[in-house]
């Protein structure tokens, strides 16, 4: 199928660098001047045209013209419009038009694979797991500074590239409104804009909902919003329960990423996950801190959730025990655990916004996350439940 570039704007340069980009990817796009100028038999076939439009500068918030320039053409025509920032509102009223889709240049190339994609595809293939009950995993910090983020981050990237799961479409979700910063460790813009649908959870579809997401290489789907230090925001289990309704006929997994604090949703969301990792460190103050929040969580009769205990950044002895380990034992007992072992490369990767999961797949504490991606893969067969 042959994809088309069409140049928008007077730029010609900026086109010359987006076409430089898409080209190792997209081997088969043909630059165009003009409609016109695609083939005819192109137009006339069975297969959508796909046209990539680079937008001029004035028309990122000039919807209405992008609306008029793409409802004027034939339905078999679709376009990915690149361009700048784009609110929420204005791209689902883009998208409502049926006939194109909104692209960031710092999503190139792979939000334009994943869009042609969808387009290509038929509609079977595309609501094939629409009906299953997402898997939904939430990571539960003891204390703060246990790697919590770092945790999650890691498990929801096995988990896209494991084969095992390949198929799947995972979703991780930063509930930390306050300081959050899952996107600075992926080194990606956050999208999400809780208050669009605070205000309205009704008007949350998928075209909304897809404006929210935050794109990482991997594959993997993130929602997080903009940090906001000193303003109290929040979200309401009327909103929160729309957001994952809709998520449910996206992801076959969604990792959760919760904040230390809590708010009037933490229950009704960990009472609707399949699985709760506590998280915390291998020092006697610590592992009573992860005791204490699992017996927490224990006397809430809401929460039925397999319950693991994950103990990070600890050491490993010559015989690959883990330091202190009676210390574990004596404190949490028979509560099941995971640990992940410390490791130098963490900070590195921190820094550079790489995972290491992808950087240094065979780092021992990758293979450490590997279990939790096994445990998250193995909740798949529990009973459904709905946030």
């Amino acid at each position: 199928m042959t994809i088309y570039l069409m140049q928008g704007t007077d730029d010609a340069t900026r086109v010359d660098e987006i076409e430089g980009k898409l080209k190792s990817t997209i081997p088969d796009l043909k630059r165009v001047p003009s409609l016109e100028d695609i083939d005819e038999i192109s137009i006339n076939g069975v297969e959508r045209s796909i046209v990539v439009l680079v937008a001029a500068a004035p028309e990122i918030g000039d919807v209405e013209n992008l609306i008029d320039v793409v409802s004027r053409h034939p339905r078999n025509i679709f376009f990915i419009v690149i361009g700048g920032d784009i609110s929420a509102r204005d791209y689902k009223r883009l998208i409502q038009s049926g006939n194109a889709d909104w692209v960031a240049e710092a999503g190139l190339p792979q939000e334009i694979l994943e869009i042609v994609g969808r387009v290509s595809a038929p509609a079977p293939a595309r609501n094939a797991h629409a009906a299953e009950s997402p898997v939904v995993v939430s990571f539960v910090p003891s204390a703060g500074g246990v790697g919590n983020s770092t945790l999650a981050i890691e498990t929801a990237i096995h988990l896209v590239r494991d084969k095992s799961t390949t198929d799947a479409k995972v979703a991780l979700v930063d509930l930390d409104f306050q300081s959050s910063h899952v996107c600075d460790y992926l080194d990606i813009a956050p999208k999400f804009q809780f208050d669009e649908i605070v205000a309205a959870p009704g008007r949350l579809d998928d075209q909304l909902l897809s404006a929210f997401i935050s794109r990482h290489p991997s594959g993997l789907d993130v929602f997080a919003a903009s940090r906001s230090r000193f303003h109290t925001r929040d979200l309401d289990i009327e909103a929160l329960s729309a957001l994952f309704d809709r998520m449910a006929h996206r992801y076959a997994y969604i990792v959760i990423d919760l904040p230390l604090s809590v708010h009037s949703w933490t229950i009704p969301l960990l009472a609707a996950s399949k699985g709760i990792l506590v998280t915390g460190l291998n020092t006697i103050p610590g592992l009573r801190q992860i005791e204490e929040t699992l017996r927490a969580l224990r006397a809430e009769a809401l929460i039925t959730a397999d319950k693991r205990a994950v103990v990070n950044r600890c050491d490993f002895g010559l015989l690959r025990k883990v330091v202190r380990a009676d210390h574990v034992a004596r404190i949490l007992g028979d509560e099941k655990r995971l640990f992940v072992r410390n490791t130098r490369v963490a900070l590195e990767c921190v820094n550079l916004g790489t995972p290491m999961t992808i950087a240094y797949p065979s780092d021992k504490a990758v293979k450490d996350i590997a279990a939790i991606a096994d445990y998250c893969v193995a909740l798949k067969s529990a009973a459904p439940k709905r946030v």
